[in-house]
């Protein structure tokens, strides 16, 4: 009677194996690695530059520590070399942005413009337009006078950073379409007014290779749909601007 060899014992006495020791500094170097990306990650929720800065530069410090202290696979010096890479762009990108937000904040205030809101989370800054009198009430995906008006102030703001490219989320809120209107349902309507407003941004000259356009209904409202007031705040465009990165 022939008896299977236990699997263990076999993989201990393997002698390809390679000695414990390279297991232990593969998984210290992905220990590392993950530390450093959580820091990463929480240094985004700060529009502060300085922090941002004070963030990423104590992980960076960490990096070169743990490089010189700790023995290194082959593998892991290039692993490290990408991920401080990896690190000083996301930096560059959230400090650009944030000094796009500084300039969108004084221009705004210079247009007397009070119904836009500003919100810059990490690389991305997001301009927020109300909805309400933008389109026809006849044709809910129609530009009025007051619409064009809004998206002109910001095509020339988009004029003074062609660095910037822009995603605009169309958003509705929870009430459905009447049963005799031509929409079948808010997705609809909010992907066609935020084409209609991208084809706007185009016929004003702002290249194609800019803009991308989205509906998305309901989704992420920015305040219970409770009751008509919160209804039309969450009745909006999105203006998503980031860094255009080339290549």
């Amino acid at each position: 009677m022939s008896v299977n060899p236990d699997p263990v014992g076999e993989e201990l006495d393997d002698p390809h194996a390679g000695p414990p020791i390279v297991w232990l500094i593969s998984l210290a170097d992905m220990s590392m690695l993950l530390m450093a990306f959580f820091i990463f990650m929480f240094s985004l929720s700060t529009t502060d530059p300085a922090g941002v800065t004070e963030s990423l530069e104590s992980v960076r410090e960490r990096l070169r520590s743990e490089s010189k202290s700790t023995p290194r696979t082959p593998a892991a010096p290039s692993v490290k070399e990408k991920v401080l890479e990896q690190m000083n762009i996301r930096e560059q990108l959230i400090l650009r942005e944030r000094q796009v937000y500084e300039d969108l904040t004084a221009f705004f205030r210079g247009r007397g413009e009070s119904n836009m809101r500003t919100k810059l989370d990490g690389p991305r800054l997001t301009i927020s337009v109300p909805t309400a009198g933008m389109f026809s009430e006849a044709d809910v995906t129609q530009l009025t006078d007051l619409g064009k008006q809004r998206i002109l102030t910001i095509k020339d703001f988009m004029a003074k950073h062609p660095d910037q490219r822009v995603h605009i989320k169309g958003f509705t809120d929870d009430t459905p379409p009447p049963p005799q209107s031509r929409f079948k349902n808010n997705w609809e309507i909010s992907s066609l007014q935020a084409v209609s407003a991208l084809r706007f941004l185009m016929s004003q000259g702002v290249p194609s290779n800019r803009l991308t356009s989205t509906g998305l209904a309901d989704l992420e409202p920015l305040l219970p749909n409770t009751n008509d007031e919160n209804r039309a705040r969450n009745r909006r465009l999105d203006f998503v601007l980031e860094v255009q990165v080339e290549g």
